[in-house]
């Protein structure tokens, strides 16, 4: 095992410690470094299980985006945009997406108890600055990572399969980097199906070696053909450790994007009612018991999210977290062949009515709280 992954080799490690050594130099080179208290690498690099993909000629290259964070003093709008410009820069060096997230250091205490904020508290790496920055964010007991987070993973990584159905419906073939996003998109569907069932069954944990152990052993009472979920997490993870599309370009993405939103259907089937404790029969009925579905922020802070998303009109409504709507609305452009297009119009509170613009409202949605 090395530094940043579980097979990638010490020329992988040396890789990756350039590309961060690069950025901190870049970041702590700006002007408003003043005020940064830390760069803090996330994701799978940050807990060492990065993906090394494998190039035509042998060659270990990182494959996942680096996503870090910057602990700071301060948040204003110029050290945001100079953020922003250095992330463009970045990328365009070193040929792979480089996200940097800023956090405001005395917000840290008051961080919500997600699954974002679980893996970043336990699973990560300070690249410069103050080590031990992240003990400010709270304690988040393993035992006690709010389900809800597991139907918010599932509708990430929905949207995913929605970019894919979107594209393939489309008469042109897809390229060759098309290809590869999408094989990509369609392991971290399986991924999170695994991920999800563990957290429901408490047994959840940072690491892919722990959970390829932990799945096979857990109770999926219920779930139709559980076994084809295991094995589907198994190959994700094997794929995750080694990213090699070689082995892959024989792949019907067609017939494996028609298997993974079959799955997907499943397991939402059989995880939203034993998160909600309630029956849903069909996806319609799912979506209809909006608002109902989960009791996620603060009704202040969810009605002040709401007016300033959707105006006075949201009013009945305006407790909800605004993120209920994706959950409600994504099974039905995601699963349904007819879409209720008046019911996702409701739920999305727009006036759009084609397939494709509803597609959009939903990303809109989706990106401001996913």
């Amino acid at each position: 095992m090395g530094k940043y992954s579980v097979k990638g080799s010490p020329a992988f490690d040396a890789r990756i410690d350039a590309d961060m050594k690069r950025i901190a130099d870049a970041l702590y080179a700006s002007p408003f470094s003043k005020h940064w208290q830390a760069l803090v690498l996330l994701g799978g690099y940050g807990r060492g299980e990065g993906s090394p993909m494998i190039g035509p000629d042998d060659q270990e290259l990182p494959f996942n985006d680096y996503d870090l964070i910057v602990v700071t003093n301060s948040l204003d709008p110029l050290l945001k945009r100079a953020l922003k410009k250095l992330e463009k820069t970045l990328t365009e060096e070193l040929g792979l997406p480089v996200d940097l997230y800023p956090y405001l250091k005395n917000a840290l205490p008051k961080c919500e108890f997600s699954l974002l904020n679980y893996e970043m508290k336990y699973g990560h790496r300070v690249i410069r600055g103050d080590q031990t920055i992240l003990d400010a964010l709270p304690a988040y007991p393993n035992c006690a990572i709010p389900l809800s987070e597991g139907t918010r993973l599932l509708m990430n990584r929905g949207k995913l399969l929605l970019d894919i159905k979107r594209r393939l419906a489309q008469p042109e073939t897809l390229t060759r980097e098309e290809r590869h996003r999408f094989i990509k998109f369609l392991f971290k569907a399986d991924l999170a199906f695994g991920d999800c069932a563990l957290l429901l069954r408490g047994a959840y944990d940072l690491s892919y070696v722990v959970k390829k152990h932990r799945l096979p052993e857990t109770d999926l009472s219920g779930l139709n053909d559980p076994c084809d979920f295991v094995n589907a997490y198994s190959r994700a993870i094997d794929f995750k450790e080694r990213v090699n599309f070689q082995a892959l370009e024989s792949k019907n993405i067609h017939l494996q994007f028609a298997e993974t939103v079959q799955r997907y259907e499943r397991f939402f089937m059989w995880y939203e009612p034993r998160r909600l404790n309630r029956k849903f029969p069909t996806l319609e009925k799912y979506a209809r018991a909006f608002p109902n579905l989960g009791t996620e922020g603060s009704p202040l802070k969810n009605a002040m999210h709401n007016l300033r998303t959707f105006g006075p009109r949201v009013l009945p409504y305006c407790f909800a977290h605004p993120r209920l709507r994706l959950y409600a609305a994504l099974p039905l452009l995601l699963l349904t062949k007819h879409p209720d297009r008046e019911e996702i119009r409701w739920l999305l509170h727009t006036d759009e009515n084609g397939f494709e613009d509803l597609c959009r409202a939903f990303y809109a949605l989706q990106q401001r709280f996913s």
